[in-house]
């Protein structure tokens, strides 16, 4: 009977660690590791490190979390429907595109020069309206010029 109870408070501990880990990535969206660790230890302190890495890979292994390169840096995101990113060359700001946000189908090409295609990662690069706005009231000066 306790061995019971215990094994119910360790299973339960476990998949609330995999929970907050989960929730973390989904609520900051596109997150290095380092970021991760940080908001988990800002937000619950109890966690390990070891309890972070291993929920890191325990959902990377069930495909529920994936690991993307979008431009420099690798960033894990929830795992969702096929879509592109943008990243703001200001703020570093990383946004999901829907496929259907594009004035074009990428999925629709099958091939290009006689070379099949059978997959496509696509990020475009700008300033997102925030920096555009925050930078629009700094005057005159160019968009690149306020970011630095």
């Amino acid at each position: 009977m306790v061995l019971n109870k215990g094994c119910d408070i360790l299973l339960r501990r476990k998949t609330n660690q995999e929970g907050i880990v989960y929730d973390a990535i989904e609520a900051l969206g596109h997150v290095t590791s380092e970021q991760l660790i940080q908001f988990i230890k800002n937000n619950d302190s109890e966690i390990s490190l070891a309890s972070i890495y291993r929920n890191v890979k325990k959902l990377f292994d069930e495909k529920r979390i994936r690991k993307v390169k979008v431009g420099e840096i690798e960033v894990y995101e929830t795992v969702k429907a096929k879509h592109y990113h943008y990243i703001c060359r200001c703020c570093g700001h990383i946004t999901d595109i829907q496929r259907t946000e594009l004035p074009f189908n990428l999925a629709k090409m099958r091939s290009i020069n006689g070379d099949d295609i059978n997959d496509c990662d696509l990020v475009l690069y700008g300033i997102c309206h925030t920096c555009k706005n925050k930078n629009s009231t700094k005057g005159e000066k160019r968009n690149e010029e306020v970011c630095m």
